[in-house]
């Protein structure tokens, strides 16, 4: 009987030095990214508490607007909590930011014009828990009443 021989049929796949320098650059890519996640949430913290700080701009302004000319008091302050939400003296514990605002008796307005029914506020946001300040200027007109 005649012995008929097979032809060796070579396996596909992939050597053990294939899967190790795979697993090297995998890894290299996956601690570059992950070095990227502290920068991200930093920086959508900042976004967030930007975003906040606008809105409360816009409420201490639109009080500060709203309110007589004649009884705008010199100075006031206004307590946030994380949310951008006015609070009560009375909640201290939730507080994460105070406006603080001083109304100046001189306004002054370019070419040395007159500012006789407009005074200047400057606001002072706080961050309670970055201890992080910021000043705001804002023109407020006398609205007839």
């Amino acid at each position: 009987m005649k012995s008929i021989l097979t032809p060796k049929v070579r396996m596909a796949g992939f050597s053990l030095i294939e899967v190790v320098l795979a697993i090297g650059i995998f890894g290299f890519c996956l601690i570059s990214l992950m070095g990227l996640i502290p920068v991200a949430l930093r920086t959508s913290r900042d976004s967030i508490n930007k975003s906040t700080e606008v809105r409360m701009l816009q409420a201490v302004r639109a009080n500060l607007i709203n309110t007589p000319y004649s009884t705008l008091p010199t100075s006031g302050l206004f307590l946030f909590d994380s949310e951008g939400d006015e609070r009560p003296v009375a909640s201290l514990a939730e507080i994460r930011y105070r406006i603080f605002y001083a109304n100046s008796n001189s306004t002054v307005l370019p070419g040395n014009q007159s500012a006789g029914k407009l005074t200047t506020a400057m606001l002072t946001i706080s961050n309670v828990v970055t201890a992080k300040t910021q000043t705001n200027s804002l023109f407020l007109p006398d609205n007839g009443y």
